[in-house]
């Protein structure tokens, strides 16, 4: 439980301190560092600093000729300095450090002047352990002092609400203010409501990639609660070409896991860790679309969060082996429009004569390519000069005639000529039995 300790601070110029001197009240966090600064008229060549009372236990002193001295025992050690203000500094205040600050200071002619510092007040906060939401929160802000300050939350989004029921909404840095003679002091508090981490719900990959949609719990401190505070979780999917919702998993943290669900994705333990992420070794473009997991409490309230998953692909026409001089169109697509504040870059091969061009195209048409555009052709997707992911492809070119080509020519031309020659004596052979048939038959007729 932190505390908070208030400075009452008041100045006095006479030889007598008395407290009764217009009063301003400082709050200040334990563990802060405080500087106790003095009016013009304390501001001489001889000041001492006393506490408890006016000539009590001597904290620290100082003079114009240099001299700077503070107190270093149990209470007071690595806590005092002194500034050239002059002004007492009190660093890591406990709550052993209440009490009354007491300063003497003497001026040229020996005129004395004293102020004083009450530390009068406490103001405490509890802090709560990590809620589940639909489930009571209660924040605590007590100021133990004789006046009568106001005291009010301020939400993470700056407004004043005093909640009675947890909301995914009411988790992050709240403040209690104490406002008090028309001045406020804010103490932070942080509170922590069982939430889906605030991780991007736009997630870009490619097919060259892994898929990972990341579903993570916060805080780590509620991990440890997940077996006995969720009921049931469930993933779905909803695909870029439809409007058709599909169910992945649905289990509870005290049931057997399921098996491999048809989408080959999987999920880890997240008992272990609170994170409930779907994986798969490879992204696929029937990967692309949104996916939705939904968490229910044991006390009936639910949570979702749904992550959009765009999948790059680069798509090479008429294909990946090509012969120099074919044409060649390449698209690199998530499969719908991108982001206008999203970009594509590409980058060919260093041996490509398009290697030093700016291409910042989805589609790019090469009307002949060379042997020198075989290799590796990279496509980036960028936004604000920070890569979101890249797809890769390899062409393969080959020249016009390659020696298999000549092989495969000289080969057919051969076949060929055999199958012309073939046929030559072929029909020879026909001729001349055709011929000895027709003079067979004119001898007959002669007889």
């Amino acid at each position: 439980m932190p505390f908070f300790l208030t400075f009452w601070f008041c100045i006095s110029t006479f030889n007598i301190i008395s407290p009764l001197g217009a009063d301003e009240v400082i709050y200040v966090q334990v563990g802060d560092n405080v500087e106790l600064q003095l009016s013009g008229r304390c501001d001489s060549y001889y000041v001492h600093w006393f506490f408890g009372r006016e000539n009590g236990l001597e904290l620290a002193d100082m003079s114009y000729v240099g001299r700077k001295h503070v107190k270093h025992d149990d209470v007071w050690k690595d806590k005092l300095s002194l500034s050239d203000k002059p002004s007492l500094i009190i660093k890591n205040i406990e709550e052993n450090n209440f009490g009354t600050f007491v300063c003497k200071s003497f001026d040229s002619e020996f005129h004395i002047h004293a102020c004083c510092f009450i530390f009068s007040a406490l103001v405490s906060m509890e802090e709560t352990s990590p809620v589940i939401p639909g489930d009571s929160l209660t924040l605590s802000c007590n100021v133990e002092t004789h006046r009568k300050p106001s005291v009010f939350w301020i939400n993470p989004m700056g407004q004043r609400e005093y909640p009675e029921i947890a909301e995914t909404r009411h988790n992050g840095e709240w403040a209690c203010v104490v406002e008090d003679n028309g001045k406020e002091s804010r103490f932070k508090l942080p509170v922590s409501v069982v939430d889906f981490s605030s991780t991007s719900e736009h997630l870009f990959t490619s097919t060259n990639f892994p898929l990972t949609v990341p579903f993570l719990i916060t805080p780590n401190a509620f991990v440890q609660q997940i077996p006995t505070k969720i009921k049931s979780v469930q993933w779905f999917f909803i695909p870029q070409t439809s409007s058709d919702r599909q169910s992945i998993f649905s289990i509870s943290p005290k049931n057997e896991p399921q098996v491999e669900n048809p989408r080959g994705l999987n999920y880890e333990n997240f008992t272990k860790g609170g994170n409930f992420s779907l994986y798969r070794k490879l992204s696929s473009v029937d990967d692309r679309g949104n996916y939705t997991c939904s968490i229910t409490f044991t006390n009936g309230f639910t949570i979702s969060r749904t992550v959009l998953v765009e999948v790059l692909q680069i798509i090479p026409s008429p294909g990946t082996d090509l012969i120099s001089g074919q044409p060649l169109n390449l698209s690199c697509s998530t499969g719908g429009p991108l982001g206008p504040d999203v970009q594509v870059i590409w980058f060919p091969p260093k041996t490509s004569s398009l290697a030093k061009d700016e291409l910042r195209s989805g589609h790019l048409m090469i009307p002949r390519v060379g042997t020198e555009d075989s290799g590796s052709w990279r496509c980036e997707l960028r936004r604000s000069g920070a890569t979101l992911t890249s797809a890769v492809i390899t062409l393969k070119i080959e020249p016009i005639l390659t020696v298999w080509m000549m092989v495969t020519i000289c080969a057919a031309a051969v076949i060929l000529i055999l199958l012309l020659l073939f046929l030559t004596c072929l029909s020879f052979f026909f001729y001349q039995r055709k011929m000895r048939h027709l003079r067979h038959r004119l001898c007959k007729c002669e007889t």
